[in-house]
Formats: structure tokens, sequence, C-alpha cells
């Protein structure tokens, strides 16, 4: 019994220590509001305001002996901009840090354990930039493109060792788990037309089906373009999702307004390739018609380890 009122008695003084009556202490450019000690210096719980040189700066937390120690510091600038920071220990230990900016742009960093691990800059146009960093190292940055042009355009750059690859949700990146299937690689026969050549693609569909297409191989292009027609029946048949990326394609003597797709599989031979991007027409030819010219170019290519083209035997080789 009487440990328990031991006990309950300590409790009592301990939490009658974490309170006090909040005092205010103002000098100069100096206004605190909070805990003091017996000599009159901030300890405790306060919030501390101080202007210099017209830079106001607040400190909401804990103090020690007169000294900030943890807790929130603001710092506004004479020409607007606004730093904060969130201080686990003032002022090695830091966890959260943001910046205002006058012109709208804001930057956000997150640390663990002191260290920087992923800041966020986010511009007054909509754009924004991830950061993400490993024991000091950037190792990652994903730009995000916001209203205009290049709306819903993700770039994502990976940084390992000397080297930096670059990636993006319009291009068609090389993954080994998107392409399905057990052979090394595989032989397809060209479809030869005078001087062109097309390749046979399938697109699954979600009743187990299959749309069979030729599109024209253009080793002068860049992307994969599919006509208005084929989009249209994939979106009833096949699972696409649009990218709400828009684009200008360039060809002989014209620009069309395009977008970007993504297009959940299609078969070529034996393998089944998963997240093709391609591109979409959405103007109209001078006639009024949608425009349907679809081709194959280099970009979907590079999906694959590599891809060798046989003139004379009117062949491709796809290495998985």
């Amino acid at each position: 019994m009487k440990n328990k009122i031991l006990i309950f008695s300590f409790l009592i003084c301990v939490i009658g220590n974490t309170q006090c009556e909040k005092e205010i202490l103002e000098k100069e450019n100096y206004y605190y509001v909070g805990c003091l000690d017996y000599e009159g210096n901030p300890d405790g719980e306060g919030d501390l305001k101080t202007e210099i040189e017209g830079q106001v700066q607040i400190y909401s937390g804990k103090f020690k002996s007169g000294q900030f120690y943890a807790g929130e510091v603001s710092i506004k600038q004479e020409s607007g901009n606004l730093q904060l920071t969130n201080y686990l220990e003032y002022p090695n230990l830091i966890s959260y840090q943001s910046y205002d900016f006058y012109n709208g742009d804001k930057n956000e960093i997150i640390f663990e354990l002191g260290e920087k691990v992923k800041e966020t800059y986010k511009f007054a146009n909509g754009n924004k930039k991830e950061t993400i960093f490993k024991l000091g190292e950037k190792v990652k940055e994903i730009d995000t493109k916001g209203p205009g042009d290049q709306q819903g355009l993700i770039i994502e750059k990976l940084y390992i060792k000397d080297k930096i690859i670059e990636i993006s949700n319009i291009t068609n990146n090389r993954f080994a788990e998107d392409i399905i299937g057990d052979k090394e690689f595989i032989d397809i026969d060209l479809i030869q037309n005078n001087n062109q050549f097309r390749i046979p693609l399938e697109f699954p569909t979600k009743e187990g089906n299959s749309l069979k297409v030729s599109i024209l191989f253009d080793t002068g292009a860049t992307g994969f373009m599919i006509g208005h027609k084929l989009y249209q029946d994939l979106l009833k048949k096949c699972e696409v999702i649009d990218l709400n990326v828009k684009t200008i394609v360039s060809g002989v003597g014209s620009q069309v307004s395009s977008k970007y797709i993504q297009i959940k599989e299609i078969k070529i031979g034996d393998y089944l390739i998963k997240n093709i991007v391609a591109v979409v027409p959405l103007d109209k030819d001078n006639n009024g018609n949608y425009i349907n010219d679809m081709l194959v170019g280099i970009g979907l290519l590079k999906k694959f380890k590599e891809v060798t083209w046989s003139l004379n035997n009117s062949k491709m080789r796809f290495f998985k």
C-alpha cells in the first residue's frame, strides 16, 4: 500500500512540474510567452518572437535554460519568403523543413535521423519535382508537368553510381517483366508490299479473342502510332489507359495534334508485351475525317533487349 502511495505521489509531482503559469518576457525586438525558470529565463513550453532587420523569427516549442531546444521555427523575410523548420533537437536534428516563396513556389524537405530523405518542390505553374535521397546521395528524381502543353508528363531519373537512367510515362521503357514468353528470342515474318514492311500484331481483348492488325514498320519514326478507328475498337474491346498527355506528331509537311495512351497487352508472335505506350491522332484531315495512319517506330522496339531486321529475308528477330 505504501508503494502505491509513493508512486501516486511521484506521478502528481511529475505532472505538476510539466505545467506552468505562462509569463511574459519582453525586451527590445524580443517577445516571449511561456514558462520561465527561477532566474527568469525561458524554460519549458513557450513561444518566442524576435525581429532583426525586417526578418521575423518565431520559436514555438520547448526551451531550456533560456535557449530554444525543440519544436518549430518560422522565419519570414521582408521579401515575403517563409521558412518553417521542425527540430527534434535544435539546431542540428531536423525532421521537416518547408519554404514558401513570394512567387508562389513551395519546397518541402523530410528528414530521418537528421538526414534528408525526400524533397518536393512545387512550382507556382503546377509543375512538381520530387527528389529521393539515400545516405545523403540523390538516388531518384521525378518531374511531373502541370497545366500546359506537357500536362501529365512524368519523367523519372535514376542515379546509379555514375550513370543516370531516364524513363518517362510516355516512352516505351524496357522492363524484363513486361515481356512474357519462354524463348530467348523469336523470329517474325514481316508482310512485304513493294518497299513497305508491316509487322503483324495482335491486341488481346477482354473476351479472350484478339484484334489482328498489320502495322507499317517505319525506321524513321520514333513512336508507335495507331489510327482513330483502331483506337475506338481498343477502347471497346481491350484495356487502354488515357495518359492525359498531349503532343504534336510531325510528319512530312504536316503536324498532327495527338495524345498518349497505354495499351495493357500486345502480342508479337509468341511474346506477350505489357504496358505499351502509343500515340493517337486527335485531328481530322482536310475532308473532315479522323486520321487513321498507323506505324511502328523505333520507340516500340525499345521494349526489347535487342531487335534485328533482315531486309533480304523480310524477318525481324526480337530478343526478350
